[in-house]
């Protein structure tokens, strides 16, 4: 097998593999083999792979089975049989596993990159299992030049990727006029609207149909927890903030799951199985959900929040004796969250924007008083998914860019 580092084996090509990721060769295969029907890979780091038949079969990467245009599956994979058997495997000159199926004899040939990077073994899940850092009262929030983030794919990279860990980031420099939010966030994907519009604004006014626009204090909470799937990312961009107050907080929702895990179990519990109900109460719609305070993903790693207590709705779906418990759960996070080694705090400038996750970190505001000065902010929102594509575009552009260097 040539292990030359060559461009062709370093990089995937869209003919090679089932997406249209780009999986750089970081192991060679060193001999395949069928064990049960199942497909063994061994390593030359010393590591093995198991892939189920039927999974590997599924992925076949042929012109017959995915779309060479659009990388999207051609086949009904029910015409796959489930007890589908590899009848022979080997590795060709450039390292590619092939296999032969019992399935009318059909072969396909896989990457190793792909193989490396998608296999499910236990040492794979390990080495895959991110958590992100969780943060407190003496958290640096990561703070971005807007100029560079604007012009500069490499800055945006660094401030997305920070977004991503972290949940919370701040821009300087952003301009000073209006739509400007709207442009940042449109360099990672396209603006979510909502009941509030495409881009709000966030200013005291008479007919507000949200406490956001009132000066009054507004306590820790996430934004939206009456939709089905709340908006995952928010930016607000401040424009002016002459008032006396106003000053913003954050707290880290994931943070307080750590915190309750070890601290109060059984708080923990409950915010993370019971349904909390929350409703909007505006004159033109009328938004309902629910869902647990803190959801947890199959490792109890927490993935997201939904912590509003001024959108609360009843409990109607608990019995007598499991709404009191939920109720004193709920208070003991809020109190949680409002303790001193729990937030950060600072006033915006003008030119300031934070940008954050919506569906982690909690925000707040001091009150602030109208007849001191004017305070105004942009606001708009988008989906997770939207950082998570843009980030994996970036990372296969410097991949890209890097291997072509070689």
């Amino acid at each position: 097998m040539n292990s030359a580092p060559l461009f062709a084996q370093q990089v995937s090509s869209r003919l090679e593999i089932p997406d249209m990721g780009i999986w750089p060769i970081t192991a060679q295969i060193k001999r395949a083999r069928l064990v049960d029907g199942d497909l063994i890979v061994d390593w030359d780091d010393q590591k093995s792979s198991r892939f189920l038949a039927l999974w590997l079969r599924e992925q076949c990467p042929c012109t017959i089975c995915h779309s060479d245009i659009t990388r999207e599956t051609l086949i009904d994979i029910t015409d796959i049989p489930m007890d589908i058997q590899a009848m022979e495997c080997r590795l060709d000159e450039m390292g590619y596993l092939l296999v032969t199926w019992s399935d009318q004899g059909h072969a396909s040939r896989y990457h190793p990159g792909w193989l490396r990077a998608n296999c499910y073994d236990d040492w794979a899940r390990a080495e895959r299992g991110h958590t992100r850092p969780t943060w407190g009262c003496d958290f640096t929030v990561p703070e971005f030049d807007a100029t560079g983030i604007i012009e500069n794919d490499d800055h945006l990279y660094e401030w997305l990727t920070a977004l991503d860990s972290y949940g919370l980031t701040r821009l300087q420099n952003v301009p000073l006029e209006h739509g400007r939010v709207a442009h940042l966030a449109e360099r990672i994907g396209k603006i979510r609207s909502t009941n509030f519009g495409t881009v709000f604004d966030v200013v005291s006014k008479p007919d507000a149909d949200s406490n956001a626009y009132l000066s009054v204090e507004l306590p820790l909470h996430m934004d939206l927890p009456t939709r089905e799937t709340p908006p995952g990312l928010q930016f607000l961009h401040c424009i002016e903030n002459a008032a006396d107050g106003g000053e913003s907080r954050f707290a880290d929702a994931y943070h307080a799951a750590k915190i309750l895990k070890e601290e109060a179990p059984d708080i923990f519990r409950i915010v993370t199985t019971v349904d909390y109900c929350f409703q909007n109460r505006a004159v033109d719609c009328d938004y309902r959900a629910s869902g647990p305070l803190i959801k947890l993903d199959s490792r109890g790693e927490p993935i997201e929040s939904r912590i509003n207590t001024f959108l609360t709705a009843p409990f109607t779906h608990l019995p007598h004796e499991e709404v009191k418990a939920a109720l004193e759960a709920k208070h003991y996070l809020m109190r949680l969250l409002n303790e001193d080694r729990m937030r950060v705090q600072f006033k915006m400038a003008p030119g300031d924007m934070v940008a954050f996750d919506n569906r982690r970190a909690l925000h707040a505001r001091t009150e602030f008083f109208p007849n001191t000065g004017h305070r105004y902010l942009e606001g708009c929102y988008l989906d997770r998914d939207d950082l998570g594509s843009r980030l994996r575009m970036l990372e296969r552009a410097k991949t890209i860019a890097k291997d072509a260097t070689r």
